[in-house]
């Protein structure tokens, strides 16, 4: 069982060495468009192409990743026929399984964090930033994740929603990522302007509109959660996004999930949040207005089915269906 994307090459190598091996290769980013691949060397995406065409299951986050690789293959490699129906790949005198595993959490661990002890003491923190409405975000603090462009639709809800001003709090959590390259630098510091700026022009006295965390602190950010009434996800794209999973399960408001159509958790729990664009301004600003105003009992209902999707297909439920479409091919080696 293969991880990722630094062992796209492993799969032909084992290959070559164990004929019979029963191999499945697991990848955790996106599977971009085959356009995309066009901008790297040819003999670059063949040999990724390759690799993986020799290992028995093919598994991706999402069914839009499974398309992508499905596309990439037509367009890339030579000979190859595609089965769309069972989502198969026959390449090189072998068949090769295609299946998107949406990757998930321990739902029981989680809750766990967020009822200890450490997890309290930071609620007690936190509970005096708070405000009557606080929407909430925990990412990395890199361009993927469209950190600014979420403060950017906050400033837009201020704006045009003045009696959301002193009434509404952002708080971001933010796990510092590749300190040492300097894209990643110049990208922290856009965001330090971009929330002292909003501070400067909205703030008062007695309200200041986003607090952030520049930290790698997990509880914090678990007991945090607890307090959202809008979580923001606004990823410009995504694998999964964990923490669109994590939140609802701690979560104590029935609080609002605002999800980008980009990240692979749209596509399991698009019916209980609110989708975006995830380079809308706009539709951000009215996600998090409508988020910020819902009834109490669309907020329960909404709630509820990200509840149940996630407790229903939670991590032991992923790696449950790798290892049973492994076990079906045993008897085919």
């Amino acid at each position: 069982m293969l991880h990722d994307y630094h062992l796209y090459l492993v799969a032909r190598f084992v290959r070559q060495q164990l004929p019979g091996a029963l191999i499945q290769h697991f990848t955790h980013i996106p599977w971009a468009a085959s356009t995309y691949w066009e901008l790297i060397p040819a003999r670059m995406r063949y040999a990724i192409c390759e690799s993986l065409c020799s290992a028995d299951i093919v598994g991706f986050q999402s069914m839009r990743d499974v398309r992508s690789f499905l596309e990439s293959v037509r367009t890339f490699l030579p000979d190859v026929e595609i089965d769309h129906s069972n989502l198969q790949v026959s390449h090189a005198n072998r068949i090769t399984q295609v299946r998107a595993y949406p990757i998930s959490i321990d739902v029981d661990e989680v809750r766990r964090i967020a009822v200890s002890r450490k997890a309290r003491e930071y609620e007690s923190r936190l509970e005096g930033l708070l405000c009557e409405k606080n929407i909430i975000r925990v990412d990395r603090a890199e361009p993927s994740k469209n950190i600014v462009r979420g403060f950017h639709a906050f400033e837009m809800l201020l704006r045009r929603y003045p009696k959301l001003r002193g009434k509404t709090k952002f708080l971001a959590f933010l796990v510092p990522s590749r300190t040492d390259v300097r894209q990643y630098q110049h990208y922290k510091e856009e965001i330090e302007n971009q929330i002292q700026s909003i501070n400067n022009r909205y703030g008062t006295e007695k309200w200041e509109p986003i607090s952030v965390f520049f930290e790698n602190n997990y509880v914090q950010a678990i007991a945090a959660m607890h307090f959202y009434d809008v979580l923001l996800v606004n990823a410009v794209v995504d694998g999964m996004n964990l923490v669109a999973k994590e939140g609802p399960i701690v979560n104590r408001k029935n609080g609002v999930l605002i999800l980008s159509e980009a990240a692979g958790a749209h596509e399991q729990l698009h019916d209980g949040a609110i989708s975006i664009a995830p380079a809308d301004l706009e539709g951000t600003t009215q996600a998090m207005y409508q988020a910020l105003t819902m009834s109490s009992a669309e907020r329960a209902q909404r709630a509820a089915k990200l509840v149940r999707v996630i407790e229903n297909e939670d991590i032991t439920h992923w790696l449950h269906q790798q290892l049973t479409d492994l076990h079906a091919l045993t008897g085919k080696n």
